[in-house]
């Protein structure tokens, strides 16, 4: 037996009691005085609306607006308002009717009976002659305290409830909780989180090309990705545009490396047969299980067979349809480049570069992808440089000793990054960079110069920034981290309203950032390893 299964492992154990007192925490604030819906019955006025106002443990307020009806004073109606599904501690009923109808007299509620409806904590029903005992008014009045009298000035009578809610037993939080803590235990004690592919991939550097490129490469994806997330979900952040920048140009520079290194591949049928085919099958599974989850579920099937064909990228999918545009196109483009690398070595990033920008000043009226609401230009200079980025740092530095540069360029290169984000962020730029910072091809310029230094500044402090174990790690799941941001910043949501009971939640927070990050980043962490790398695998390095 080996030493492995002889140790006793303790971080099973105290991830199962973090997961116990975390679910408990949540699982007990939804639990425990959880309103569900409300039910009255009795005579209004004519017009009549209901507020309900309930109160959570946060202090937040929730207000939700019923009609009552247009029926004659005399008429007894039963009314209810939708699930509401909210936790409360607090619960107040607000009528309120219309000036005229006061005016003319008709100020009087009668209230037959009340049902609040708790799922977690039954029915509690509350009759006529209970009512001023569960429920405090200056609107009370006559022998039963059944009746209301609305105010003369405000139209207005309000309802509070007396204490608290009723709370849920125990059991529902306890036994809750438990079952989560023993599933994490259960899984922990067969799975070690190193052995989950998206972690161990992390260590793969020296099987593609080198640790260091490798970690420089998905240390700068998972920088873009937060850019992404960040743009979308943090207040006064706008770097979007420097994210995909960033992305778009690290497509081009990976996926053109190893035709740089042997123009002839280029020529082979079954090279590029083989490339196209890694390309489908590292893209094509998950995204197409996000479609089928984000719009076949939805039986938004017009939309999925857009979005399933790359005739329509939805909203944050648009990219989606130029990365795939460009994948089929760059056979193509590496063609004409090694045909001209034969003439020169340096012709391959003067066309690049003339094409990238003759197509940027005369294609930019061209919209060809759909975004659903509207269309997009083809982006294709974005890609085109970091091809030229490839030619130039896989071909022609290598013969240049740029090491003993280290230092400086490292200097160079965190400030560039710095000013690159900040500029493109919260921070305006100085008059004379505005140009250069604005346009998009200024932001795949600047993606381009931060990749090819952090390639160049290997062991320095800047590396080890980049190239953390976060952003690392972030990186290696960066497709389904991109795919998935916009669902998790909707469950961040979703758990800030439903499971706190937070009224409003924004969508511009630091905290709706962490929450969403948390969300995103463990669910791409299971999409990698279990829908994206079964699918492809990596190649070794056999230079």
């Amino acid at each position: 037996m080996s030493s492995d299964h002889r140790k006793p492992r303790v971080f099973p154990a105290v991830l199962a009691l973090f997961t116990f007192a975390l679910s408990w925490y949540v699982l007990h604030s939804y639990f425990s005085n959880t309103l569900g819906r409300i039910t009255l019955q009795g005579k209004f006025p004519p017009g009549t609306q209901l507020a309900i106002e309930s109160r959570n443990k946060f202090g937040s307020v929730g207000s939700h607006i019923v009609d009552l009806g247009g029926q004659p004073l005399n008429v007894v109606k039963r009314v209810g308002s939708n699930r509401l599904n909210a936790p409360a501690r607090g619960l107040s009923l607000i009528f309120t009717v219309p000036k005229q109808e006061v005016a003319a007299g008709n100020n009087i509620i009668n209230i037959y009976n009340l049902q609040l409806e708790q799922p977690f904590s039954g029915l509690n029903a509350i009759s006529k002659e209970s009512l001023s005992k569960v429920f405090r008014s200056n609107g009370f009045f006559g022998r039963n305290s059944s009746f209301l009298k609305v105010s003369a000035e405000t139209g207005k009578v309000t309802m509070t409830f007396r204490g608290q809610l009723p709370k849920a037993p125990i059991a529902w939080p306890l036994i809750s909780a438990l079952f989560l803590a023993l599933l994490v235990w259960l899984l922990t004690r067969s799975h070690r989180f190193s052995e989950l592919p998206a972690i161990r991939d992390m260590s793969l550097g020296r099987n593609i090309s080198s640790d260091h490129e490798f970690n420089t490469i998905n240390g700068i994806r998972g920088i873009a990705a937060l850019l992404v997330l960040f743009s979308h979900a943090a207040p006064g952040f706008k770097a979007v545009n420097v994210g995909i920048a960033l992305l778009f140009v690290i497509s081009g520079f990976l996926l053109s490396k190893p035709f740089v290194l042997d123009p002839s591949k280029v020529f082979s049928w079954g090279n590029i047969e083989s490339y196209l085919l890694k390309r489908v099958k590292r893209i094509l599974p998950m995204y197409y299980v996000f479609i089928f989850i984000s719009f076949v579920l939805t039986y938004d099937l017009d939309t999925a067979a857009r979005n399933f064909l790359f005739v329509e990228g939805s909203g944050h999918l648009w990219p989606m349809t130029q990365i795939f545009t460009f994948y089929m196109l760059l056979p193509l483009v590496l063609i004409l480049t090694s045909m001209l690398w034969r003439w020169h070595r340096i012709l391959p990033v003067i066309v690049l570069v003339a094409v990238g920008l003759l197509w940027l000043f005369v294609m930019t009226d061209w919209k060809p992808f759909y975004n659903g609401r509207y269309f997009k230009e083809f982006y294709l200079h974005a890609f085109l440089l970091g091809v030229a980025g490839a030619y130039i740092q896989f071909d022609l530095l290598t013969k240049l000793n740029l090491s003993r540069y280290r230092q400086p360029l490292a200097v160079v290169l965190f400030v560039v990054t710095v000013m690159t984000i900040a500029w493109s962020a919260p921070i305006n730029p100085p008059s004379w960079i505005h140009p250069f910072i604005r346009d998009f091809y200024g932001k795949c310029l600047l993606s381009l110069l931060i990749i090819m230094l952090a390639l160049q500044v290997r062991g320095t402090w800047v590396s080890a920034l980049i190239a953390n174990p976060l952003f690392k790690s972030i990186g290696v799941v960066g497709f389904s981290f991109y795919l998935l941001h916009g669902l998790g910043m909707d469950l961040a949501l979703q758990l800030q309203s439903t499971v706190f009971g937070v009224v409003s939640p924004s969508d511009r927070s630091w905290p709706f950032v962490g929450i969403a990050f948390a969300l995103t980043y463990f669910m791409s962490l299971f999409t990698y390893s279990y829908i994206e790398r079964p699918f492809f695998g990596y190649r070794e390095n056999r230079r």
